[in-house]
């Protein structure tokens, strides 16, 4: 996956959007619970905690509840896996797309307005410590599902899962000549933003 993917996505999801929708900025900041879950039996991964924090922008049509969430996000995982009681530390920049639908409920909305929303995510790797037979990917694709609360107009409240599609995560395994085993990333996320 390279740059100009993610340039062609973020462009069309933009130029998708009527001129009628209104454009707000935010910063969000949130805690993740991950396991790595690998294709075979061979390794087992605690559920560690983690963190992320960003910039956000968001599209909402007015009226009709339908919006769009693009977001430039740090993010830091952590996973302890049980071959060896190794901790491994992955930082990356996220990229999610998320398309959203607010419930209406007009008497309430101006105070408390929930929603749904769903799209994928895009993790590029920068900085990571393993050792020599784990290899860990540079992009990794997600889908990502969850549910929220706008307060105020202004707070939101969110709670995601983010289930891995690409592989995060490859382990060497020298006793067994060789075989590659695959591992992918799925976490929740628990997020807090605040919108211009």
């Amino acid at each position: 996956m390279n740059r100009h993917f993610l340039l062609a996505i973020l462009l069309t999801a933009l130029l998708a959007i009527p001129a009628t929708a209104q454009v707000r900025f935010g910063v969000r900041g949130g805690i993740t619970l991950g396991e790595m879950r690998f294709d075979r039996d061979v390794i087992n991964s605690d559920n560690r905690v983690g963190y992320t924090g960003g910039l956000l922008l968001d599209l909402n049509i007015p009226v009709i509840g339908i919006g769009a969430e693009v977001g430039a996000m740090y993010a830091h995982r952590k996973d302890r896996l049980t071959d060896g009681q190794f901790y491994f530390k992955r930082h990356y920049i996220e990229i999610p797309v998320y398309a959203r639908y607010r419930l209406s409920l007009t008497s309430l909305e101006r105070v408390f307005a929930p929603y749904i929303f769903t799209g994928p995510s895009f993790s590029i790797l920068f900085s990571e410590n393993a050792p020599a037979n784990y290899k860990n990917s540079k992009t990794y694709l997600s889908w990502d599902v969850g549910v929220g609360v706008e307060l105020f107009r202004h707070l939101r409240l969110s709670a995601s899962y983010d289930i891995g599609i690409s592989k995060a995560m490859e382990y060497i395994d020298r006793e067994y000549e060789g075989q590659r085993i695959q591992g992918k990333d799925h976490h929740w996320t628990i997020n807090a933003a605040y919108l211009f």
